[in-house]
């Protein structure tokens, strides 16, 4: 039996979708839901059983934020192998992952970045991250002005830290953890053989080093442009309809 190719998949704007659909998957978020459309879950069954892929999701999300994913998939046959979770802070096999650089102290950062940002506006942690810290802003303006708030303090505090917005979010992590360091560690010399979907630019580090990139041309330009140069695949329909047509044409390429 050839061994199984890895299929790495984004989440939010490349698998999950704003638009609702009759029987979709639904992953509630804190302020608005998100969907994995059926006919998604279908072509990943189908290239799970079929054409000998096996399914590593690497997100920014949480695993709070990406269990109802894994669960909602595996009701409808489909079996996620491993996660990268929290932007490559954390990986593993679903619900058995583990921090990329368990060394760090979190807890501690967090407290040295309260005491000295007190008689300030107070932060706003989200919770459900593990293996780095997050804060949360009512709006992405409001989001930038708070990366460079905290931004600048928390590498003043410790500067081998990683310091990036996604959205309203404002993430405080290591410098090693990525996507791809995470994907590398998780699937060893498979990573570079990967076939991989993704839209955002926190998803340039690991779509550049995979054999297959894929993408939406809804996507980031940088995201765009290197898929093109790369010869992977693009499609130019948007959202759930965009992510089926690429799943679907998978099998047409080579597994050598």
């Amino acid at each position: 039996m050839r061994p199984q190719r890895a299929l790495v998949l984004d989440l939010d704007y490349t698998l999950l979708h704003l638009q609702a659909l009759p029987d979709a998957i639904e992953v509630p978020g804190r302020t608005r839901s998100a969907y994995l459309a059926t006919a998604t879950a279908e072509a990943l069954a189908s290239l799970h059983a079929s054409y000998y892929y096996d399914i590593t999701l690497a997100t920014a999300r949480s695993w709070h934020g990406t269990q109802p994913v894994v669960d909602g998939l595996a009701r409808r046959g489909v079996a996620v192998s491993g996660v990268v979770l929290e932007d490559g802070a954390l990986l593993g096999p679903p619900g058995q992952h583990y921090p990329l650089e368990p060394e760090r102290s979190w807890t501690e950062l967090r407290r040295s970045l309260e005491d000295a940002m007190s008689g300030q506006s107070p932060l706003t942690w989200q919770e459900d991250f593990e293996a780095c810290l997050v804060a949360r802003a009512e709006t992405p303006v409001e989001a930038e002005t708070l990366l460079v708030r905290l931004g600048d303090l928390a590498l003043s505090l410790d500067p081998t830290l990683r310091v990036f917005r996604d959205g309203r979010k404002v993430y405080l992590t290591g410098r090693r953890a990525d996507k791809w360091t995470a994907l590398e560690a998780l699937l060893g010399e498979r990573a570079a053989g990967a076939v991989g979907i993704g839209d955002g630019a926190n998803d340039v580090c690991w779509l550049s080093r995979v054999a297959t990139p894929c993408t939406l041309a809804s996507a980031a330009p940088a995201v765009v442009s290197l898929v093109g140069e790369a010869g992977g695949l693009i499609s130019e329909t948007p959202g759930h309809e965009g992510i089926g047509e690429l799943l679907r044409r998978i099998p047409s390429l080579s597994l050598d």
